[in-house]
């Protein structure tokens, strides 16, 4: 990561999710520094999704465990996201962090999450 100024920053992305419940969340994410892969080898990812930032239960819990989210592609620094949103209807806030193997940890994407009611009862 380069610096300008002194400035570095250091914030996540903001990127915002709109969904319907009982959709399949299908989504890739592709992370890069300075356009540089960031190698994912090893790492442990997690998103968590919440009424609020300091809500003590997340709705939802994704994590790279076989549990909504793999990690691969050329570079190795891809995250896909394959999961059933099972949060009832209402706004949401997320964020996806990494866990690196040298135990850095790093928030890379957060957001509101607004889940819509389905109105397809299957």
């Amino acid at each position: 990561m380069s610096c300008n100024n002194n400035n570095a920053d250091f914030r996540p992305a903001n990127y915002n999710i709109q969904i319907w419940q009982n959709d399949t969340w299908s989504q890739i994410f592709q992370l890069k520094a300075n356009d540089i892969p960031i190698d994912l080898t090893g790492a442990f990812v997690e998103i968590q999704v919440r009424q609020t930032p300091t809500s003590s239960t997340a709705v939802m819990t994704l994590d790279s465990n076989d549990n909504g989210i793999t990690l691969g592609g050329v570079d190795l620094n891809q995250i896909t996201i394959n999961s059933p949103v099972t949060a009832t209807a209402g706004g949401y806030v997320y964020d996806m962090t990494i866990q690196f193997p040298n135990g850095n940890v790093k928030t890379y994407i957060w957001g509101s999450f607004i889940v819509y009611a389905d109105i397809t009862q299957l």
